[in-house]
């Protein structure tokens, strides 16, 4: 009786270790599903209970394939882990079971930010990291841009320009129609009521629900840019005149007479110029009739040199103009006109002169 007694204290001892020893590796956790519990690791097991959705359990073992087995109340048996989340004893970590039918696996339960975990780790691997939480989607960038709209308050029709785009000439309908612009991206803009950045300009660095009166519904021109305002284009060189004759041709002027540089004759009405001989010595080219004169020289100014001379009403005497002297003539009609003194016959001056239309 007595060595009876001793196998069954003995028996009863180990048991208690045994469970002793379950309960230091168990871990609490709570089903998130309806959850299948099955004789072994994995769906080819038989299913001995199913878990109700947040049925608390105790996790006493895991192994590498991500079964764990699990003591509840009723029969006890494998589950998944994807489905069971572990319950927190507060901040840090929850503590850290092992326990596997393959020895050279543990399992284990961690607190982190984002909440408790399991982990298992099987011989010197280590668990696998948690992924990181997903960045944040980044925000598209701004365009850079200017908008111009038909209508106040960004209304009807619009078109937008990006940085740097000129408009000189603004057509297709958008002259004289902007009433109000948005700006994106840090750009500016340079508005104009004339053609080529010409009349009353503004520059706007922020949105304009309504332009001012000077402008609203008056812009011809624009550029659009960052920065500072660029300069203004030069304005285009005015293409060459090509001169177109009038009249040209010899004059032969016989003293105290006139000659009209329009047409070419002499004695007429109308004339330009007056071979004016107050003595046999004191002898004058004179203006008349509102013409004017302008000494060249022995040069051949033409066109180009008599449309920008500098005329007088004041008459020239002849002994200022020897043979071969060129004069530019404004005439009374308006008209720029050039005569050379070619010679004398006897008293009359021989002239050669040429009378642009332009």
């Amino acid at each position: 009786m007595k060595i009876l007694t001793k196998k069954i204290s003995i028996a009863i001892a180990s048991m208690g270790m045994i469970m002793s020893s379950a309960a230091a590796f168990a871990a609490p956790a709570t089903s998130n599903v309806a959850l299948n519990v099955r004789t072994g690791p994995g769906t080819s097991f038989n299913v001995v209970d199913t878990l109700l959705p947040g049925e608390q359990v105790e996790v006493t073992e895991c192994v590498s394939n991500g079964w764990c087995r699990i003591d509840h109340v009723g029969p006890d048996g494998w589950v998944s882990s994807n489905y069971l989340t572990p319950i927190s004893a507060g901040s840090g970590a929850a503590p850290a079971p092992s326990g596997s039918t393959d020895p050279d696996c543990s399992f284990g339960i961690t607190v982190g930010p984002g909440g408790p975990a399991f982990s298992i780790s099987c011989g010197d691997a280590p668990p696998p990291a948690v992924p990181p939480a997903p960045a944040p989607p980044v925000p598209a960038p701004v365009a850079a841009e200017a908008c111009f709209y038909k209508g106040n308050n960004y209304s009807s029709t619009k078109i937008c320009r990006v940085d740097g785009v000129s408009r000189p000439n603004l057509v297709g309908g958008w002259n004289n129609s902007i009433s109000s612009l948005s700006l994106t991206g840090g750009v500016k803009v340079k508005v104009c009521q004339g053609s080529n950045f010409t009349g009353l300009c503004d520059v706007y660095s922020s949105d304009k629900a309504v332009l001012n009166g000077a402008l609203n519904n008056k812009i011809s021109s624009y550029v659009v840019f960052t920065g500072a305002a660029p300069a203004p284009a030069p304005a285009p060189a005015p293409a060459p005149v090509v001169p177109v004759t009038h009249s040209t041709g010899p004059i032969n002027l016989p003293q105290t007479f006139s000659a009209n540089l329009d047409n070419g004759n002499v004695g007429s009405a109308g004339a330009d110029i007056w071979y004016e001989a107050v003595t046999a010595v004191n002898k004058f080219v004179t203006p008349r009739n509102g013409a004017k004169l302008s000494i060249s020289g022995p040069s051949n100014r033409g066109y180009a040199g008599c449309s920008t001379a500098s005329y007088s009403s004041n008459k020239i005497s002849v002994w200022a103009i020897p043979v071969g002297t060129y004069i530019c003539v404004k005439t009374n009609q308006g008209r720029y006109s050039e005569f050379r003194l070619n010679g004398y016959t006897g008293t009359t001056m021989n002239l050669g002169y040429t009378t642009w239309a332009n």
